[in-house]
């Protein structure tokens, strides 16, 4: 375990709401994503999954825990693909993208591996324009 002075530290960011962890499950060239309830916040829309992460949590942490926690599937490495600040009228939000390729088990039925190509057509929320540039350029 790294000692607390080794550890990456964020820098402060001014009215941030929360910190967001995102698992981004990638098989045989198709990622993982679901429909958001339509009561939810940007509901209607695609995500990855992923939720906030907790006080004293580290980020890797809670893409982990939320993975498993929205899916089932349990997460073997995750690569960090992006951080980055959105900004929505109602919120400030900070993301930590990760690129999981070991993800064992099934998802549950709601979720769905679409190709990595058909991803820009799905309706998302405004901040995963990011994500989808990032992993377009790690995935190729």
């Amino acid at each position: 375990m790294a000692r607390e002075e080794d550890r990456p530290r964020l820098l402060r960011v001014p009215g941030l709401t929360a910190e967001i962890a995102l698992a981004i499950v990638v098989r045989d060239g198709k990622v993982l994503v679901a429909r958001r309830a339509d009561d939810r916040h940007l509901g209607g829309t695609w995500e990855f999954p992923g939720g906030k992460v907790e006080p004293g949590e580290e980020p890797d942490d809670a893409a982990r825990r939320e993975l498993f926690e929205e899916t089932g599937l349990a997460a073997g490495e995750l690569e960090p693909l992006i951080v980055f600040v959105h900004d929505y009228p109602d919120r400030r939000l900070r993301f930590h993208a990760f690129v999981a390729r070991q993800a064992t088990g099934e998802p549950r039925s709601e979720w769905t591996f679409m190709p990595s190509s058909d991803l820009g057509q799905l309706e998302m929320p405004d901040a995963n324009r990011a994500i989808l540039r990032a992993l377009r350029w790690r995935l190729g």
